[in-house]
């Protein structure tokens, strides 16, 4: 996907939980954002951009083998 692109990603987040016995499952999350970075086994997105001069951006890298769907919006 090219940068810059506005996107919608479902994907796979693992779960964790300290001293438990209690069976764990991955869960479906929902992402959206601007395509910073596409390789073939990272998704980076940017999903806070600030429009001053600092450059700040709010990002996530998804692992390409937890995602379930991409779409653009």
């Amino acid at each position: 996907m090219k940068k810059g692109t506005r996107v919608y990603v479902q994907w796979w987040d693992i779960t964790a939980n300290l001293h438990t016995d209690e069976e764990l499952n991955p869960v479906l999350a929902e992402s959206v954002g601007w395509v910073l970075r596409d390789t073939k086994k990272v998704l980076e997105l940017a999903y806070t951009r600030y429009k001053d001069k600092s450059g700040v951006t709010d990002k996530i890298a998804i692992v390409k083998g937890c995602v379930e769907e991409v779409e653009e919006i």
